[in-house]
């Protein structure tokens, strides 16, 4: 056949033997990972190395301590920089509440308390910005009004 396309041969997947003889190489792999990221200060990174290694081996304590260790510094951070979001809207310094917000979530994706200030920030600005384009409408209107009354 002319212009066909040749197909790509499919290798087929390692033995489960093999795939099971990398596995404590990995799991070695990351607890190394887990360490170097902590000793950088990385601790939700760190948190996410020992949680590969949870799954893994659901009953390694090591795995279970360290991921429940990292929990409360983490825990810290993001409430530290909820607080800080909740003191920049109390200032209404809308830009520094959403920044500290987004923080929280990098920090800490399932945050659902800063994730509920962010949808709240955003609604609150789209009811600021439509309040702006009122207020400029009715201004315009106004002195639209006004002009065509000076006019006769």
């Amino acid at each position: 056949m002319q212009g066909s396309v040749p197909v790509p041969q499919i290798r087929p997947a390692p033995p489960a033997r093999a795939v099971r003889n990398e596995t404590p190489q990995f799991i070695a792999d990351q607890r190394a990972v887990a360490r170097r990221l902590e000793a950088a200060g990385m601790a939700t990174e760190a948190r996410l190395h020992w949680r590969y290694v949870a799954a893994l081996m659901p009953d390694d304590a090591e795995a279970k301590s360290e991921i429940a260790r990292l929990d409360g510094p983490i825990r810290a951070r993001v409430e530290a920089l909820i607080a800080q979001g909740e003191a920049a809207v109390a200032r209404n310094r809308l830009p520094d509440a959403q920044a500290a917000f987004l923080k929280a979530l990098a920090v800490d994706g399932a945050n659902e308390r800063a994730r509920t200030r962010l949808r709240e920030l955003d609604t609150r600005a789209a009811f600021l910005a439509q309040d702006r384009k009122d207020q400029r409408a009715r201004t315009t209107a106004r002195n639209s009004g006004s002009e065509s009354a000076d006019d006769e």
